[in-house]
Formats: structure tokens, C-alpha cells, sequence
């Protein structure tokens, strides 16, 4: 698993909920790897030049199937056999409750790419959690 590129990057947030965030998005992550020869999740960091703060998280599985793409955020949608559905409705919700959005990208056989992507103004110098 990769790491954070720049330990110095701060954004205003509850640390518990982004935490949940974020092992959910590892673990699915992981989850869509385990049959993938060389399986690779890498999260990181960067600050953009407008300020946003990204965090992303990414994997080389088999992708998001393009038929349902638009409803892995409902909840209770789950592709999984032991898979609840909350977990990206759930993300999508603490997103939104701190000023972001979270964004996917994902092709069938080369992986998925989601970005918890922080506006300006959550990021700060006061609280950091990562």
C-alpha cells in the first residue's frame, strides 16, 4: 500500500469520521484486489494550487462495472456477498457534511481512482488528520 506524499497537508474535519472514510474506502479497496495477480491500493495526498486538498485512494482491480456506476452511492447497493451497501453511502454523506465531495473513476480491468477532494476552506492549518 502506498503513503501519504506530503505529511503537511491539513484539513479542518472530524478525524473519526474521516477515518471511517477512509478505511472504507481501503478496505473495498483491498476487497476488489483479491483476485487481481499484483495487487496494488495506493492512497496519497496533494494540495492543488486553488488550495483543495485531495486524498485518493487507488487500486488495480477489475473496476467498476459501467451499468452501475451511478448506484454504488444508494444505499444499501452492494455487489458483495457479505456487503452491507452503507459503506459509500455512508462516505458520500461525511463528504457532504464537511464542504467536499467525493468523486470516482474507475475503468473495467484497469482499476478504480476515489478522491475525497476538500475545498479551500476546509483546508487549514487547525486541525490535521492525516
Amino acid at each position: 500500500m502506498g503513503v501519504l506524499q506530503d505529511s503537511n497537508l491539513k484539513v479542518e474535519a472530524d478525524a473519526y469520521l474521516l477515518e471511517q472514510v477512509l478505511i472504507n474506502l481501503v478496505l473495498n479497496a483491498m476487497e476488489a484486489c483479491e483476485n487481481t495477480p499484483n495487487p496494488k491500493v495506493k492512497v496519497y495526498a496533494v494540495k492543488k494550487f486553488d488550495g483543495q486538498v485531495i486524498i485518493s485512494v487507488t487500486d488495480n482491480g477489475p473496476g467498476i462495472p459501467e451499468e452501475i456506476k451511478d448506484q454504488i452511492f444508494i444505499p444499501f447497493f452492494t455487489t458483495k456477498k457479505e456487503g452491507s451497501g452503507i459503506g459509500l453511502s455512508l462516505s458520500k454523506q461525511i463528504m457532504t457534511l464537511h464542504g467536499g465531495k467525493i468523486q470516482v473513476n474507475s475503468m473495467e480491468n484497469k482499476g478504480t481512482l476515489i478522491s475525497l477532494i476538500f475545498k479551500e476552506n476546509t483546508a487549514s492549518t487547525k486541525t490535521s488528520i492525516l
